[in-house]
C-alpha cells in the first residue's frame, strides 16, 4: 500500500512539473501560457489540473480531441489562430469552462453540437471570424451564457429561434456585420438581454417594435445609415438608459420615437444630417443627464425651447458644428442642474452672460469659436482673468476685430484694465492694491506691452550721492 502511494505521488509530481518548451506554467494557479510560440497543434502533456490555458497567437488549425484530458479548465484562449471550424465534441469534457475565446480565427461554420459539454460557459468570444450565419440550435448547449461577442463577422440575417437557448444572455455584440434590418424575431428569446451592440452595420431604418426585449438598458446603433425611425421603434424599451444614434443620416431629431424612452440617461445624436433642432425636441426625457450633438456639419439653428423636455440635464455637448453661429436666448437658463457645457468649435461669435446657469455650472468650454471681442464679451474676459472663480473655463482667443485677432481674451481684459488705471498699473505688491486718490504710485516695474519685462541694460542708471 505504501509503495502504491509513493508511486502515485511520484507520477503526480511529474505531471505538475511538466511544461512544454517555450511555455510559461504556474502550478500554483494552475495555469499555462504558450502565446506566440508558432504552435501548429495543441500540446497534450499539460498538467491535467490546469484551470487557465492561453494558446493565443499561434498557428493552430484544428482542436479535435485536443482537450479531452483537461477537464478542469475554466478559461481557454484560442484567439489569433487558424481555426476554420468547431466540430462536435471538441469541448465535451470542459463542463467547468467559464470563458472561451475564439476571436481572430477563420471560423466559417459550426457543426451540430459544437459547444456540447459547455454547460457552465459564461463568456464566448467569436469576434473577427468569417461566420455567414448561425444555424438554429448551435447555441442550445450554452444555458449559462451571459456574454456573446459576434462582431466583425459576415452575418446578415438571423432567423427566429437562433438564440432560443440563451435565456440568461446579458450582452450581445453584433457590430461590424452586414445587417440591413434589425433581426427582430431572433431577439424574441433574449428575455434577459441588457446590452445590445448593432454598430457599424448597414441598417437604414428602424421598424415598429424593432427591439422586442424590454430588459434592454443600453443600445448602440451608431455608424449605420439610419435615416428614419418609426415612432414605435422603441416602444418596448421601458428600461433603456443609454442610446447611441451617432454617425447615421438622420435629418431631424426623432422626437416621437425618443419620447417613449422615459428612463433614458444618455443620448448621442452626433454626426448626423440634422439642420435644426425644434421646440421640445426632447420632450419626455425628464431623466436625461447627458446629451451629445457634435460634428453635425448641417446644424444651423437651435430653438430656444429645444431642451425644455430635459430639465434634469447635467452634461451638454454641442460642439464642432461650424454652421451654428449663435445660441438663442433662454436655451440654457432653464437647465438648473447643468454642470458641464461644451460648445467648442462651433461658429459662435458671441455668448451672452445671461445664458449661463451660474447656480450649477462648473465647467464651460468655448474654445475654437470665432469670437468677436467687444463689450458684449467683457463679462467673459473678466471671468477668465479672475482667480477666485470655481468655474473651469479654458482661455479663449479673439477672432475679430483684426487688431485683436489671436489675442487671448484674458489678456484683452488686463489690457483694458491697464488703460483705465494708467501709470498706477500694476499695483505696488507691498502697498495698497489701488493708487491713492490723486497720487499715482511710482512704477516699480518697467513693463512692455503684454507683460514683457525690459532687460536691466535698458533701464537708465541714476547716480547716487553719498551723505
Amino acid at each position: 500500500m505504501v509503495v502504491w502511494w509513493l508511486a502515485w505521488a511520484y507520477l503526480l509530481d511529474l505531471a505538475q512539473a511538466f511544461c512544454p518548451p517555450g511555455c510559461s506554467c504556474d502550478d500554483a494557479a494552475p495555469s499555462a501560457s504558450c502565446v506566440g510560440m508558432s504552435l501548429n497543434v495543441v500540446p497534450i502533456l499539460f498538467n491535467p489540473g490546469l484551470c487557465r490555458l492561453n494558446l493565443a497567437h499561434n498557428s493552430i488549425s484544428s482542436i479535435d480531441e485536443a482537450f479531452v484530458f483537461l477537464d478542469k479548465l475554466q478559461e481557454l484562449d484560442l484567439s489569433h489562430n487558424l481555426l476554420i471550424s468547431v466540430r462536435t465534441g471538441n469541448f465535451k469534457m470542459q463542463s467547468g469552462l467559464l470563458e472561451l475565446r475564439l476571436a481572430h480565427n477563420n471560423i466559417t461554420s459550426f457543426t451540430s453540437g459544437a459547444f456540447r459539454g459547455l454547460v457552465a460557459l459564461r463568456t464566448l468570444d467569436l469576434n473577427h471570424n468569417s461566420l455567414p450565419d448561425l444555424p438554429v440550435g448551435v447555441l442550445d448547449d450554452l444555458p449559462q451564457l451571459t456574454v456573446l461577442h459576434l462582431a466583425h463577422n459576415r452575418l446578415h440575417i438571423l432567423t427566429q429561434r437562433t438564440f432560443r437557448g440563451l435565456r440568461g444572455l446579458l450582452l450581445l455584440d453584433l457590430c461590424d456585420n452586414y445587417f440591413r434590418h434589425v433581426p427582430t424575431t431572433a431577439f424574441e428569446d433574449l428575455t434577459s438581454l441588457q446590452t445590445l451592440h448593432l454598430c457599424r452595420n448597414r441598417l437604414t431604418r428602424l421598424d415598429p417594435l424593432a427591439f422586442p426585449t424590454d430588459t434592454l438598458t443600453s443600445l448602440t446603433l451608431d455608424t449605420n445609415n439610419i435615416d428614419s425611425l418609426d415612432k414605435r421603434a422603441f416602444l418596448r424599451l421601458q428600461q433603456l438608459q443609454e442610446l447611441r444614434l451617432d454617425c447615421n443620416t438622420l435629418h431631424e431629431v426623432p422626437t416621437e420615437a425618443l419620447s417613449l424612452l422615459v428612463t433614458l440617461d444618455f443620448l448621442s445624436l452626433s454626426r448626423n444630417k440634422i439642420k435644426t433642432i425644434g421646440p421640445n425636441a426632447f420632450r419626455g426625457l425628464g431623466r436625461l443627464s447627458t446629451l451629445e450633438i457634435s460634428r453635425s456639419p448641417h446644424l444651423e439653428s437651435v430653438h430656444p425651447e429645444a431642451l425644455d423636455g430635459c430639465r434634469g440635464l447635467q452634461t451638454l455637448t454641442i460642439s464642432h458644428n461650424p454652421l451654428l453661429r449663435h445660441l438663442p436666448a433662454g436655451l440654457l437658463t432653464s437647465l438648473h442642474s447643468l454642470r458641464s457645457v461644451d460648445l467648442r468649435a462651433n461658429g459662435l461669435q458671441s455668448f451672452p452672460e445671461a445664458e449661463v446657469p451660474w447656480s450649477s455650472l462648473r465647467k464651460m468650454d468655448l474654445r475654437d469659436n470665432p469670437l468677436v471681442c467687444n463689450c458684449s464679451l467683457q463679462w467673459l474676459a473678466e471671468l477668465l482673468g479672475s482667480s477666485n472663480t470655481s468655474l473651469a473655463a479654458p482661455d479663449l482667443q479673439c477672432a475679430a476685430p483684426d487688431k485683436l485677432q489671436g489675442l487671448y481674451l484674458s489678456r484683452y481684459w488686463r489690457r483694458q484694465q491697464r488703460a483705465k488705471l494708467g501709470s498706477g498699473w500694476p499695483p505696488d505688491p507691498l502697498g495698497a492694491p489701488w493708487p491713492p486718490q490723486g497720487r499715482p504710485l511710482p512704477n516699480r516695474h518697467i513693463m512692455a506691452e503684454e507683460y514683457v519685462y525690459h532687460t536691466p541694460a535698458s533701464i537708465t542708471k541714476v547716480p547716487v550721492t553719498k551723505v
